[in-house]
């Protein structure tokens, strides 16, 4: 398989080298160990890429090389900035609210109905009453976020 050869203007560089460096930290995140074939492939792209934005001196001042790792990152001060930067911001901020309504509906339809019920309840009946608590507290914390919420520990715990 031959080589490709891509050309691109320094502004579409520096848009794909800060969607490698999105990538690398969402892949960081995702699969910390590094034991996966196709992560490591990825990563090996993605820092190849970055790397190749090194080379357009309009970006290389905003790169630094990591000595730990020998791999060329944007700077702190920059990707603070970056518009990559406010993506994995909202990716994170999405994400944390999905599944902290998605866990405290699951544990109140087992406080409500308890472990056994919920045990035994077809799947379709399981997710529409985790539906109706999911719409529930959605629509608690798009309004007041978890300033109303209440966490109880249990007796022997508090």
């Amino acid at each position: 398989m031959g080589k490709v050869t891509l050309e691109l203007t320094e502004a579409e560089m520096r848009n794909l080298a800060e969607v490698c460096a999105m990538g690398l930290t969402v892949l960081g995140q995702a699969m910390p160990d590094g034991r996966n074939p196709k992560a490591d492939a990825w990563h090996k792209l993605l820092v190849e890429i970055v790397k190749a934005g090194r080379t357009v001196p309009s970006i290389a001042r905003d790169m630094e090389l990591n000595p730990d790792c020998g791999y060329w990152f944007f700077k702190r001060p920059y990707i603070e900035n970056a518009f990559y930067s406010d993506v994995i911001d909202e990716y994170r901020d999405s994400v944390f609210w999905e599944e902290l309504v998605a866990r405290l509906s699951a544990r109140s339809l087992v406080e409500y109905y308890g472990q056994e019920a919920v045990d035994a309840m077809p799947p379709e009946t399981r997710a529409s009453h985790v539906a109706a608590m999911e719409k529930t507290l959605w629509n608690e914390v798009t309004r007041y976020g978890v300033d109303r919420l209440m966490f109880m520990l249990a007796p022997e715990e508090s």
